[in-house]
């Protein structure tokens, strides 16, 4: 996969977060994901898409800004900076992030096996 492929694979992801669209999710997200907030919370894959399920997250926009891709064979990290509209148990937020994504290649195809966030300075 080059870093177009991966990108593509990344901006579904936001699409399907934000269509709360969870069989894309099930299929886009590695069992073993490892989802750390810009909160410092920790979600798993069930956990995260729990919160989708049940509306606890809400995401309303996410944008991604100078994104980076390496691909190192069966795996690629993508860094970037992420604009993000989200609803947290109702609570409206704006968040505005520094972020490292990681893709694995399976036998399911390649998934997003770890998401790590932190709060750009304002």
């Amino acid at each position: 996969m080059d870093a177009q492929g991966i990108l593509a694979l990344d901006a579904a992801r936001s699409r399907a977060t934000i269509a709360g669209d969870l069989a894309a999710l099930e299929r886009l997200l590695h069992d073993d994901l490892t989802y750390a907030h810009s909160s410092g919370f920790t979600d798993t894959k069930r956990s995260f898409l729990d919160a989708l399920a049940t509306g606890r997250f809400r995401y309303r926009r996410i944008e991604h800004a100078d994104e980076t891709v390496r691909v190192y064979g069966g795996s690629a990290l993508v860094t970037g900076r992420a604009t993000i509209d989200i609803d947290v148990d109702g609570a409206p937020r704006t968040l505005r992030l520094a972020f490292l994504a990681v893709w694995v290649e399976t036998s399911a195809g390649w998934q997003l096996a770890a998401w790590q966030s932190a709060t750009l300075p304002a």
